[in-house]
């Protein structure tokens, strides 16, 4: 069917048809065709991090900022495939960077969480700035006890978090097109581009990955305890890690380590 308003077309005008409705010319179309296994990958990518956050959410106290912001970073999770799949890649690392300062986010106002006055609230309120540099932010976290009772240092947590997030600045703000030979088959409506989306899924992989070495650093506890509470849910955990456990080492960790 061909939605009209007045005498355009919304599908052609927006570029839909090259993204979401034509099997022959849409992007989604090609890419599935030509990534089937990646497709497979970053569906049980999804499942398993909603195991993850699901545990997170069950086993945090209220108002947690993990637990809180999972519903914002479930969606820039959605988003950075969509908008790949899509082809429109740039703005998929700008989704991706997105849920990656969600999640760290999370992270690093956990520690003031339940104070008087505690800055995750103002921050919700905008009344306060999240740190952007990551020095700010490793520091923070290097400061904390682990799961298993010791520290981590700075310097571990800062050479996993800074080299992510430079990657995906870079492209979020149109850096690095040349570099990576990036513009080869492009022009002015979105189609799928193999080596940009192949730079997409592996730096997809990268960021969520390390992510989880976060978790499996701070809240491996907490998520286990409601793996081992659940046997379903931790059979179809160890069940996706046989898919993914070549990409997201870390999560393997948290579940079957």
């Amino acid at each position: 069917m061909v939605y009209k308003l007045k005498n355009d077309n919304p599908i052609h005008v927006f570029d839909w048809y090259f993204s979401d409705v034509s099997e022959r010319d849409g992007a989604r179309y090609h890419a599935l065709a030509d990534r089937p296994s990646e497709a497979r990958q970053l569906m049980s990518l999804i499942n398993a991090d909603s195991i993850i956050h699901f545990a997170l959410w069950s086993n945090l106290p209220e108002r947690h900022p993990i637990r809180d912001l999972w519903s914002e970073s479930n969606t820039d999770l959605l988003a950075t495939i969509y908008l790949a799949y899509g082809g429109y890649y740039r703005q998929a690392f700008t989704a991706l960077r997105s849920w990656f300062e969600i999640v760290i986010h999370g992270m690093y106002f956990a520690d003031h969480c339940g104070q008087q006055n505690e800055r995750y609230e103002q921050w919700r309120r905008g009344l306060r700035n999240a740190p952007v540099n990551m020095n700010s932010i490793t520091a923070s976290l290097a400061s904390r006890t682990t799961s298993c009772g010791t520290h981590i240092t700075r310097e571990t947590i800062l050479s996993k978090l800074d080299s992510v997030y430079s990657f995906l600045s870079l492209h979020a703000h149109g850096r690095g097109l040349d570099k990576f030979d990036l513009q080869n088959g492009r022009d002015n409506v979105p189609r799928y581009l193999p080596k940009s989306f192949d730079l997409w899924v592996k730096n997809m992989f990268v960021t969520v990955d390390t992510a989880y070495f976060l978790y499996s650093t701070f809240y491996l506890y907490e998520i286990r305890n409601y793996l081992r509470d659940s046997r379903p849910e931790l059979e179809r955990a160890i069940k996706l890690s046989r898919n993914i456990g070549s990409v997201l080492p870390h999560y393997v960790l948290i579940v079957c380590g």
